[in-house]
């Protein structure tokens, strides 16, 4: 995994030198970028960490690079700061995924506790991803006649029962059951039972994570 970063988006020269200068004494790798433009164009999107993001700047707003990262898929915390204390903002930023939502002028204890905060958590969602999609890379070499044999193996049926079920010979399933063993690298129905929930995890998150997103860009027309 690439180090950790934080990227401090303001259009505020000394407050962002400030503020960046503040985050790197306390330990933390951090870069500044003068507009919402400059950062989506020069991010390097490999490297974990957060996004502090001015509310209202010169050109795209906070708000608007909101969008352009959903849009695009990133899901690298956002901690929003704004000068004017507006609730409805604030609300409005929660509710479209902001982790985080701070008032200037910023306590640097609150914004570095913040930033380490959101740092860990996304360190752990990469590697989280990262084994789930090398989970789903081995699921995917089961063919689907032996994916049906694997969840009759985690639903307790027996090879009969399954043969049945599934309308072939009780020597098919017990061919398919050994290539499910073999292909997942497990010995027993409970192990093949966790695989099968991980899977259906996996596919339920993905399905959500969809519907977060279309709700996103259908929502345009509420932004403050």
């Amino acid at each position: 995994m690439f180090p950790s970063l934080i990227r401090l988006v303001d259009d505020d020269r000394e407050f962002r030198t400030a503020q960046i200068f503040a985050l790197r004494m306390a330990g933390l790798d951090a870069v500044g970028f003068e507009s919402a433009e400059r950062f989506l164009q020069g991010d390097d999107a490999r490297r974990p960490g957060c996004v502090v993001l001015d509310v209202r700047m010169e050109g795209m707003s906070g708000l608007e690079c909101l969008r352009k990262l959903r849009e695009s898929g990133r899901d690298i915390p956002i901690v929003f700061l704004s000068g004017h204390g507006d609730i409805d903002m604030a609300l409005w930023a929660v509710k479209h995924g902001a982790a985080d939502f701070l008032q200037k002028p910023v306590r640097t204890e609150r914004l570095v506790e913040s930033c380490r905060r959101l740092i860990a958590w996304h360190e752990a969602e990469l590697r989280r991803k990262a084994h789930a999609s090398k989970l789903s890379e081995i699921w995917a070499t089961l063919t689907p006649k032996e994916k049906e044999v694997a969840r009759g193996m985690a639903e307790g049926l027996s090879a009969k029962g399954a043969a049945e079920t599934l309308g072939v010979s009780e020597q098919a399933v017990k061919m398919h059951r050994s290539n499910v063993y073999r292909k997942l690298g497990v010995k027993t129905p409970v192990e093949v039972a966790r695989w099968v929930a991980s899977a259906d995890a996996e596919a339920k998150e993905d399905q959500t994570g969809a519907l977060v997103l279309a709700t996103l860009l259908a929502d345009e027309g509420d932004e403050p």
